[in-house]
């Protein structure tokens, strides 16, 4: 008697294609504009090119293994919070939004992550996070959200770099795979809703703009500072740096001054271990 074990790539395939079409129909629309395609941390050319060229924005397996990542991961956590509606279909001026979690006064906002660090408001990751959910909370009009990390790693510390790529150490005392709850109070009456809310319009009328006239030089890139860590992987990389141009106001308004950078704006304070 003998077990017979083989490899079986033929349904690994099989799983891939069923898998990438899923992937393929959460693609956009050019009638669509979604509060993820705007907010100013992601780039805005990037969701312009995508739609405009989606035979180069091919989809590798690392995408297709995040999005299943992501998308099992909110599915389990919205079944067992229990609270309020998830994955409700909001728009706000043909903005579409959908927050995981919602109910009469509360936003939640899920995320997932292979980060190998914590992040906190020193991380663009977390300010993206935190923007998202302060977007949720203009277009509903609630004063309270939740952000919510599930990290998938124990944290790692980075050593050094060299050709043969990035080291890292992994603490005896490094956290291990876990959730991060935050608690986000934005009040009715206070001037950063009414300030995210034109932010939100402006973005989205300009991204409107450039689909209609198929113009990209009105979108501005990513800040330089931003470049080196999202530029270069990009598959529209040459196509929007040695190509197509950039106007001068959208070169301008990709250098202004973000309001989450503004001194006192932000109350941030890490909540004590338990």
């Amino acid at each position: 008697m003998t077990v017979v074990v083989r490899r079986d790539d033929e349904f690994t395939n099989l799983l891939k294609l069923n898998l990438r079409s899923r992937y393929e129909q959460k693609r956009r629309s050019e009638d669509e504009v979604h509060v993820s395609d705007i907010i100013p941390s992601s780039c805005i050319r990037k969701q312009y090119y995508s739609r405009r060229f989606p035979e180069v924005d091919t989809i590798s397996d690392e995408s297709i293994y995040h999005f299943i990542r992501g998308e099992s991961s909110e599915f389990v956590i919205t079944q067992l919070a229990k609270i309020g509606v998830s994955q409700a279909n909001l728009e706000f001026d043909g903005i579409l939004a959908h927050p995981d979690i919602m109910s009469n006064d509360l936003v939640v906002e899920l995320k997932d992550t292979l980060n190998f660090g914590r992040l906190n408001m020193t991380d663009e990751k977390f300010k993206s996070y935190l923007r998202q959910l302060l977007y949720y909370l203009v277009i509903t009009d609630v004063e309270r959200g939740i952000i919510s990390i599930r990290y998938n790693t124990k944290e790692l510390r980075w050593i050094k770099s060299d050709s043969k790529g990035d080291y890292f150490l992994q603490p005896h005392d490094g956290k291990g795979p876990f959730i991060e709850s935050w608690s986000v109070h934005l009040p009715r009456d206070d001037i950063v809703r009414e300030i995210l809310r034109n932010e939100m319009v402006r973005r989205k009328n300009l991204f409107r703009k450039a689909l209609e006239h198929s113009d990209v030089s009105i979108l501005p890139r990513l800040p330089q500072a931003k470049r080196n860590s999202k530029c270069p992987k990009c598959n529209f990389y040459d196509r929007c740096m040695n190509e197509d141009d950039e106007t001068p106001d959208a070169h301008e308004m990709a250098n202004e001054l973000d309001i989450m950078d503004i001194s006192g704006v932000i109350d941030f304070r890490p909540l004590p271990s338990k």
